[in-house]
């Protein structure tokens, strides 16, 4: 999938489960993208200079950053902040259930493993097109309204 689908996806289901604050917002749009640090041609890895092609030479695409361990470990480290911690946990699971259901990915990595459920043999595209346009139609019956406070 591509950044802006993830971010679609990261967003709504913040929005969804009741994340408002723009705080927990900008939380949950990084962390729906953070997975894909591991590319440098994706929408996070073009902002940072080193880090995204050492992963993707040493490691390769959907391994380490799209895994339940790397994701622990990023909770861990927010500990100290409960609410940042649950906009992180919406944002990175979004990622990575957008990304099952799109591909495979390596959720127990290090175990060579790689976990993917294809829906109905729905080409991944179709999964894409059809999160751009449930965001549309969020947004034309009144989804922008959740997102007044930041343009007040």
């Amino acid at each position: 999938m591509n950044g802006a689908s993830h971010l679609i996806g990261g967003i709504t289901a913040a929005v969804v489960l009741g994340i408002h604050s723009p705080a927990q917002l900008a939380v949950v749009a990084v962390s729906s993208l953070l997975p894909d640090i591991d590319r440098s041609n994706s929408l996070l890895g073009r902002w940072i200079p080193v880090l995204p092609s050492v992963l993707e030479r040493t490691l390769g695409k959907r391994t380490l950053t799209h895994s339940l361990l790397f994701g622990f470990g990023i909770w861990l480290l927010l500990g100290a902040y409960p609410a940042l911690q649950w906009a992180f946990v919406i944002g990175y699971l979004s990622h990575l259930l957008l990304d099952v259901v799109t591909g495979r990915i390596a959720l127990l990595w290090p175990l060579p493993l790689k976990f993917g459920v294809p829906l109905f043999g729905i080409p991944p595209v179709f999964v894409e097109t059809l999160s751009l346009a449930g965001w549309g139609a969020w947004m034309v019956i009144g989804g922008y309204q959740y997102f007044q406070i930041w343009f007040s």
